[in-house]
């Protein structure tokens, strides 16, 4: 059975103590698992990843504590500082706007590619979608004035954009 790690968790920050363990940031404080990660896919993108056994992972508002079976000391920690992880999006509970990262955004009604989510900003009561873009970022804000379509199959949202939101 294949598993695709397809939602970035976050990056290691650096490591802490002498055993291993890593500092996570993750990419949100609102993040909530259907089950314990057992596992976890480290590497520079989602297209080159490796799997690592977890030992145990506490979240700890916006960050975590990592600490991987194969990883015992800070000089192994240390060698992994920056490095992405991922997990399957299937295992986050789909009732925060995370779920959103990593989707393609287009324009309507013209269907031009704006470009990806790479965060969601969901520390205000006014949640925005950050998508990076050929020439630096757009932000826009979830609600229904902008977003008009969200194809959770194809993993694309289709937004209605105003003046002075630069592509």
């Amino acid at each position: 059975m294949s598993i695709e790690a397809n939602f970035p968790l976050g990056f290691v920050k650096k490591s802490r103590g002498l055993k291993g363990e890593l500092l996570i940031s993750l990419i949100s404080a609102n993040i909530e698992f259907e089950k314990r990660i057992r596992t976890v896919w480290l590497g520079d993108s989602s297209n080159h990843l490796h799997p690592w056994n977890v030992e145990y992972l506490h979240i700890q508002g916006s960050s975590a504590f990592l600490k991987l079976n194969d990883v015992n000391s800070r000089e192994e920690a240390d060698y992994l500082k920056g490095i992405n992880i991922f997990i399957p999006g299937s295992w986050v509970i789909h009732n925060s706007p995370v779920q959103f990262i990593g989707y393609q955004v287009y324009s309507e009604p013209d269907h031009e590619y704006i470009g990806e989510v790479y965060e969601v900003d969901d520390r205000d009561p006014q949640k925005r979608l950050i998508v990076k873009t050929e020439s630096g970022e757009v932000i826009i804000p979830l609600v229904d004035e902008f977003i008009r379509l969200i194809d959770t199959r194809k993993r694309q949202i289709q937004v209605t954009l105003i003046d002075g939101m630069d592509r």
